[in-house]
């Protein structure tokens, strides 16, 4: 039985939009690849999600990969929630989980940065849910198995009475192997109507 839900929140709650970010900036072709290379795909992107460099040291790491991209690279950290939407269906879904008495938690792997920038705005949602776990504080990052030991032990869940709802396969493959119920979220319509199917069991 089903007792606990736990939300990745890229691609799940919110819209990880970063592609409409350097669009706006008028970015396209070589450009686009050349300087999401260098950001979103970049190691060192992964690196400020696990909290184990600075914001400065990732916006340089950046700038040696696209130095002509300099000037963009800053602006991304100057506002985020240009980069990140929260989805209108987020609030209202957690809400009513909430109602039928299961217990909502957050697993993400973010940054410091990232969190600074939207933790009033495109996660306000953070205080509805029962407990949240960031990347960024553990210093840990999905799909290392550690993370999940660490939201179920800090917050005594029962990981065969827990579902984890993430948008990567790689994450959804390692919350299983540590013995969570997972969904490979792809949509809101699919990843509620697999919820479903599992709560009812």
């Amino acid at each position: 039985m089903i007792k606990t839900v736990i939300f990745d929140i890229g691609n799940v709650l919110v819209d990880f939009c970063w592609q409409k970010m350097f669009h706006g900036f008028g970015l396209e072709g070589e450009a686009f690849e050349k300087i999401a290379d260098a950001t979103v795909r970049h190691q060192a992107w992964q690196d400020l999600d696990q909290g184990i460099i600075t914001t400065e040291e990732a916006i340089e790491a950046f700038a040696k990969e696209a130095p002509e991209y300099r000037e963009y690279i800053e602006r991304i950290y100057q506002d985020m929630t240009k980069m990140l939407e929260q989805y209108e269906y987020s609030i209202p879904w957690i809400k009513e989980l909430k109602e039928r008495g299961y217990c909502i938690y957050i697993l993400s792997n973010w940054s410091k940065p990232a969190y600074d920038s939207c933790q009033h705005n495109v996660l306000n949602f953070l205080p509805l849910v029962d407990g949240v776990v960031f990347s960024f504080e553990e210093l840990v990052i999905k799909p290392d198995k550690k993370i999940y030991d660490i939201i179920c032990s800090r917050y005594d869940i029962n990981p065969s009475e827990a579902v984890f709802l993430d948008d990567s396969e790689k994450n959804i493959i390692s919350a299983r192997e540590f013995g969570l119920h997972a969904i490979h979220f792809k949509n809101y319509e699919q990843g509620r109507a697999e919820l479903e199917t599992l709560l009812a069991k």
